[in-house]
């Protein structure tokens, strides 16, 4: 299989709600780079569908792995204006297109532009966020098949912002190794995290956007990439319709969130 007919294949998957192959057991010797081109085919075949590139989601940002997959950096993959989601405090979100979808607590940082260039090393916001990530071959995870089926991202839920012009924001962003999180299922305590977990420090992870975007075309200048979800601080969580989730914050000041699950 070609890496072009595979990008077929996971988008089929994706509108089917169906799994398949790991990706890098249908095309032989595809890595990441090879992930990366399938990745960008399938945001072209979705910018035909209508969707615009919103920003960004880092995946991978528990280092401790990385010498078991045998890389040296997280990956990264587009987040769109129809996954994107707001909740003041609290979303809702139907689970009608999803396949296998699970729930991570993440950083999110809003990017400012000076004259039109991304200020990446410098937030114009920071929110916690829900990521809910879905996979269509099973998640038996690898950056390569992770890459080349979206990136495993589903949809991004960005809880209240906290703006630069907020007293102590910049205070804030430099505590973030530090910020505490834990994950409630219906009231019932599921996962904690801490800041730390993401590369040291979730700012850090703004540091690759600016190179590992090159893997996708540059997007048109109608197109707002703003948001970086910077990668997990807890456990991936199980999703099912009914459900009612929310996170409590602790050690900087920003807001938690809640999200119900509908069919």
């Amino acid at each position: 299989m070609t890496e072009a007919e595979l990008a077929g294949v996971l988008l089929e998957a994706r509108d089917r709600r169906i799994t398949t192959t790991p990706p890098a057991n249908q095309v032989a010797g595809l890595d990441l780079d090879g992930a990366y081109r399938v990745g960008a085919a399938l945001e072209r075949r979705l910018r035909g569908r209508g969707y615009r590139r919103a920003g960004w989601k880092v995946g991978f940002t528990n280092r401790t792995v990385w010498p078991q997959f045998g890389i040296a950096e997280p990956i990264l993959g587009p987040v769109y204006d129809r996954t994107l989601r707001t909740a003041t405090p609290m979303a809702e979100l139907s689970l009608a297109g999803f396949c296998a979808p699970r729930i991570e607590v993440e950083v999110v940082f809003g990017i400012g532009a000076e004259g039109g260039a991304p200020e990446w090393s410098r937030p114009a916001w920071m929110a916690i966020g829900f990521e809910v990530v879905d996979c269509h071959y099973g998640w038996d995870l690898t950056p390569a098949d992770s890459v080349a089926d979206f990136a495993l991202h589903g949809a991004l839920v960005v809880g209240p912002r906290v703006h630069r012009a907020a007293p102590g924001f910049a205070e804030g962003v430099e505590r973030l190794d530090r910020l505490e999180v834990r994950l409630f299922r219906n009231d019932e305590a599921v996962a904690e995290g801490r800041g730390s977990a993401v590369l040291g420090h979730p700012r850090k992870a703004l540091e690759f956007v600016p190179r590992l975007r090159s893997n996708f075309e540059a997007a048109p200048r109608t197109f707002r990439e703003r948001v970086v979800s910077t990668g997990t601080m807890t456990a991936l969580q199980p999703l099912a319709a009914g459900e009612r989730w929310r996170v409590e914050t602790h050690g900087v000041d920003l807001p938690g969130l809640e999200l119900v699950l509908e069919d």
